[in-house]
């Protein structure tokens, strides 16, 4: 647990970064707090915006892939 904590203190951007960790890590810990955030992530999920953003992040991957695929199986050097 300490070399987590000189990790993140060594690796952080600004001062308060290894103090709010250790907050949000205490908080989560507790199982009312788990469910909270259980929850909160369910709804958010639902929200046309985030449905929105999934689908074009994950369209365009399949799409690049297929792309490379194909293109692998037509220029195929024996």
């Amino acid at each position: 647990m300490i070399w987590l904590l000189n990790f993140v203190m060594q690796t952080s951007k600004h001062m308060y970064h290894a103090s709010r960790y250790r907050a949000r890590k205490r908080y989560y810990e507790k199982e009312e707090n788990k469910e909270k955030k259980r929850i909160y992530m369910k709804e958010y999920e639902k929200r046309p915006e985030v449905i929105a953003r999934k689908k074009k992040t994950q369209g365009a991957s399949n799409e690049e892939l297929n792309m490379i695929n194909s293109e692998r199986f037509i220029n195929y050097e024996r």
